[in-house]
């Protein structure tokens, strides 16, 4: 199964942030080009192969957003948990001070550059073909210039909106990044309420926290908030030695709740975004969920999304081979180009792809009037699946290429911006330090 060690592996974390922003940018292709993805299968119809369980569950949705929430909990504990653990506690609440001032940085810099670029394809005609395309969900997303002095109102008023209300115009897509800014600041919070605790206290606190949340049916509980703090747990259980000894010591019955986990999690996981009635492997999920789930629930689709991820996450966390795996040079090159992916990949859909497929010009564009006066819409027809074969692998090799020039010049300039602030605003270390110690 690999090499056993008592130490932990958190190079694997960033295969699985690779993976996390594959399967946004799948889902939103699925979006726009097959929805019907999204049911178990066509009504009173054989299911399609990728409509089927377990195959279905990188187009199915979510999951990118949910991998993407226990990720910021388990990334953002790493450091503080090793310094408290080797007794280093003003080190600890250092590191706590200095990353509850660059995650906000580090975050609404790049996406608002992102959100500019978008912007300027807004005034330039960019999303047009969109507008007109077969595709409601490409339709609805895609933004309408208004004049120009308007749009400069209209920037700035999305840029307040997205930070406040996590709804933007140019861009939906960016609507996760304040939920997961402000569940950094949860975690920081619970680190910063725990970090004098012997280390099983904070753990059975911790838990007790997510069991909290877990049974709370207001909507997105389950992806955010649970899975903060399901990152931060699996990140303080597997620093623990005796954990990590005897993990290591029942290698048979480990690989067995490993694989069983994962195959649990994956199959729960890709329960349907629609229509979960329509299936019966679906329709008995939903009937489990009204056993197990905290009543008032209402989208079993994020529930089983969650509770799916959650099962194969600890699975993996606990598979050395598998960590092993997704810290290769691969996984990990996707991993630190992720969140360039995420931010970019909408307005190269709505303004590149489109135009693979539907054509540059977004011409002749058609609009009829029936009997009643209404407008008839003639939308663009899509190409071929000749074109389609081409269009998307081109299509990708475009996404992750600008993406690692993103990672590269647009977000270390980010960085180094952050990083300027916080040299500027910020004591010294030595007066750091003699605060922490006359605390």
């Amino acid at each position: 199964m690999g090499k056993e060690t008592t130490r932990q592996n958190v190079t694997w974390v960033e295969g699985i942030r690779g993976m996390a922003s594959l399967f946004v940018v799948l889902t939103h292709l699925c979006r726009a080009f097959n929805y019907d993805l999204f049911y178990p299968n066509m009504k009173d119809q054989s299911p399609t192969l990728f409509q089927l369980p377990f195959l279905r569950l990188p187009w199915q949705g979510r999951i990118g957003v949910t991998m993407f929430a226990f990720l910021t909990g388990y990334v953002c504990a790493i450091k503080p948990l090793r310094q408290v653990k080797s007794g280093q506690l003003p080190a600890a609440l250092m590191t706590l001070g200095k990353s509850a001032f660059r995650r906000p940085p580090r975050l609404i810099m790049p996406s608002t550059v992102a959100m500019f670029v978008a912007w300027v394809f807004t005034q330039i005609g960019g999303f047009k073909v969109s507008k007109r395309t077969d595709s409601a969900w490409l339709r609805d997303s895609a933004p309408e210039p208004y004049r120009f002095y308007i749009e400069i109102q209209r920037f700035f008023w999305n840029f307040h909106n997205n930070w406040t209300g996590g709804r933007m115009e140019y861009d939906d897509h960016q609507w996760a990044l304040l939920p997961l800014l402000q569940g950094a600041f949860l975690i920081y919070v619970v680190l910063f309420a725990t970090v004098f605790m012997k280390s099983h206290y904070r753990i059975f606190t911790v838990f007790v926290l997510w069991a909290w949340y877990w049974m709370n049916a207001t909507p997105f509980k389950e992806t955010f908030e649970c899975q903060f703090l399901w990152g931060v747990l699996l990140c303080d259980l597997g620093s623990e030695g005796w954990f990590r000894e005897l993990t290591n010591n029942w290698t048979k019955t480990r690989r067995t709740v490993s694989i069983s986990l994962i195959i649990v999690g994956w199959y729960v996981a890709g329960y349907p975004g629609e229509h979960g009635d329509w299936a019966a492997w679906s329709q008995q999920l939903t009937d489990i969920g009204d056993y197990i789930f905290p009543a008032g629930t209402q989208d079993y689709t994020k529930r089983w999304t969650a509770a799916g991820w959650i099962l194969a996450v600890t699975g993996i966390w606990l598979s050395p081979t598998l960590q092993g795996i997704l810290s290769n040079r691969v996984f990990m090159w996707i991993g630190r180009n992720s969140f360039a992916v995420y931010l970019i990949h909408g307005t190269l859909l709505r303004v590149v792809l489109v135009r693979m497929i539907y054509g540059w010009s977004g011409e002749p564009w058609v609009v009829d009037k029936n009997e009643q006066g209404e407008a008839v819409f003639h939308y663009l027809p899509r190409a071929n699946t000749w074109v389609f074969f081409i269009a998307i692998p081109t299509w990708f090799a475009l996404v992750y290429a600008l993406a690692h020039l993103w990672t590269t010049y647009v977000d270390s300039l980010c960085a180094k911006a952050t990083v300027w602030l916080e040299k500027t605003m910020f004591e010294t270390e030595d007066n750091e330090k003699g605060v922490l110690q006359v605390a």
